[in-house]
């Protein structure tokens, strides 16, 4: 393999080694973990580190998937700020746009614009006709709506919604809602959707969300002065789902429905669970003042009733260390935050200086790898010019020998008699002007040879000349039986200059080799041109070229 090859090919393995980002396929790993797990996908897409090199599709997939994690866990997206990038990114895509209005309402009402929330989702409903997206987007909203005290709007969607084909988990749920919403306009029909949340909670198996309702359905029977319907509903959700019978909040609403009965030994028993329970989840950190004040209330009633002295010194002090110690927990929070941050800020930087120190260090290996090839490049490109410029001084050097010896030899022999041949190489070597072939390089070696190419005439012809051919053309036609006239007057038209000098060093008697000496060309363009000249004067592939010329007399 040359050696450009070789670096193109390591150019391009380290521009592909470089443009594979392993983010890519995690970011991808997220899209099921969503729904099981989303509080790994929130681990995963922090841990990466190459964030900056990935491409607008690919941000903008781990912007959302980021968002809806934060969604499902029921966090804020507050801080989402590219989260609106993406959506925009994948509405202009025509991509997810059910879950686009979603997630811009939900970021909207953590944004505390719940207004502009419901009319992101009035016009994703304008937009999107499929039932089940249809479902999302007004359950969205009645939920915004019930927030903002407006029940008779979440009742309006909730309704729509129920005109939908659903799930039977899906349905129970949606006539719940639709029940607590009734029953906070005072509305007596929202029995009807409770009871009906509850049957078809039951027959889909789910009892937790049947109990859930049954619940709420006896909150709102004691808000109606049903007392005893709703201690009821209480007692049947302690016998389907024993692990509750104790909560705190269930046995407190029991303790009050009983005191409104009169049933005061049932009320304590049923306080005194509920204060029990309590302290057990206070224990574990699950603080609720809102049903310790309840549970507080509901004992002095029991103890006023029963002609007990009331103080409110012990609930004070109770209170007190609750707002001790949550005042504590978020100077806690606080400091955690801002350790975090400053965490955060710290990570970001080694992230950067990691991702610099990469491309430093990519640039050093390419500059290296550059640097390396061309060298390497370079060094054989010079072996392979000294190699040729040995082979060239050799030929002159056997050449010249060749004509020293033959001066030698026939020195008292008259110039006429020298050998034809020979003679046309001295004068050749006389005008070559060899010594612009070896100044270059001017040692000793080749010091040597420039003396002895000028003492073949004696200096009578400076070795510093050029070939004249003007005055070698008439040598020619002498030597060689008008070998050149003949040339011109049949191919004249035909053969460039080129390939008549060609021609006539071989009819000279010259070698290839000598013949690219001698001409400062290469042996493959002397073959070239020999395969050009046998063309144009007819001769077959291989075919001596003088004796075909030869056989042309004029």
């Amino acid at each position: 393999m040359r050696p450009k090859e070789i670096f193109v090919m390591c150019f391009i393995s380290m521009l592909f080694s470089c443009n594979v980002h392993p983010d890519e396929s995690v970011i991808s790993d997220t899209d099921t973990l969503l729904v099981t797990n989303p509080k790994a996908v929130i681990a995963l897409l922090d841990s990466l580190e190459q964030v900056g090199s990935l491409n607008e599709k690919e941000q903008m997939h781990l912007v959302w998937n980021r968002a809806l994690a934060y969604q499902a866990l029921g966090l804020s997206l507050a801080e989402e700020h590219q989260l609106m990038n993406a959506i925009t990114y994948y509405r202009a895509k025509n991509e997810k746009v059910a879950d686009s209005y979603l997630l811009e309402a939900s970021y909207l009402n953590w944004k505390d614009k719940k207004e502009d929330a419901i009319k992101a989702l009035d016009k994703g409903l304008s937009e999107v006709a499929d039932t089940a997206q249809r479902t999302r987007l007004l359950v969205a909203k009645a939920d915004i709506m019930e927030h903002l005290h407006k029940y008779a709007q979440a009742t309006s969607a909730l309704t729509e919604a129920l005109n939908h084909s659903l799930p039977k988990r899906e349905s129970a749920i949606l006539n719940y809602k639709l029940g607590v919403n009734l029953s906070l306009q005072g509305d007596k029909h929202s029995e009807y959707y409770y009871n009906k949340g509850i049957k078809l909670a039951l027959e889909n198996g789910d009892t937790a969300i049947a109990c859930e309702i049954m619940r709420n359905y006896a909150d709102y029977l004691s808000n109606i002065g049903q007392y005893k319907r709703s201690n009821d509903l209480f007692y049947q959700i302690g016998q389907m789902m024993p692990q509750v019978a104790n909560m705190s909040s269930i046995q407190m609403a029991m303790a009050g429905n009983y005191i409104n009965l009169h049933r005061l030994d049932s009320a304590r028993i049923c306080n005194n669970k509920a204060a029990q329970s309590e302290a057990k989840l206070e224990a574990k950190g699950a603080v609720d003042i809102a049903r310790r004040v309840v549970i507080e209330q509901e004992r002095y009633l029991l103890n006023y009733a029963n002609g007990l002295n009331i103080s409110y010194v012990d609930f004070a002090r109770y209170c007190d260390s609750i707002t001790t110690a949550m005042q504590a927990k978020e100077n806690t929070l606080a400091r955690q935050r801002e350790v975090k941050n400053r965490l955060l800020l710290v990570n970001n930087k080694l992230k950067l200086d990691r991702q610099r120190m990469g491309w430093i260090l990519f640039v050093s290996v390419l500059l290296l790898t550059v640097s390396s090839i061309g060298g390497y490049y370079y060094y054989w490109n010079r072996v392979r010019q000294l190699a040729d410029a040995e082979d060239r001084v050799d030929t002159l050097t056997r050449m010249l020998s060749d004509a020293q010896t033959v001066e030698t030899e026939t020195r008292h022999v008259q110039q006429e008699n020298m050998d034809d041949d020979v003679f046309f190489k001295k004068i050749l070597l006389q005008q070559l002007g060899i010594i612009k072939l070896v100044a270059s390089t001017p040692t000793n070696q080749n010091q040597a040879l420039l003396k002895r190419i000028s003492s073949i005439s004696g200096g009578e012809i400076p070795v510093n000349s050029l070939l004249i051919w003007s005055d070698l053309y008439p040598v020619i036609n002498r030597l060689y039986d008008n070998f050149h006239a003949r040339l011109i007057e049949q191919y004249g038209n035909v053969l460039t200059e080129k390939e008549v000098q060609i021609a006539c060093l071989l009819c000279a008697g010259f070698s290839t080799k000598e013949i690219g000496v001698i001409t400062q060309q290469s042996d493959a363009t002397i073959y070239v041109r020999k395969s050009s000249i046998r063309k144009k004067i007819g001769a077959s592939e291989g075919e001596d070229i003088v004796s075909c010329i030869n056989r042309v007399k004029v």
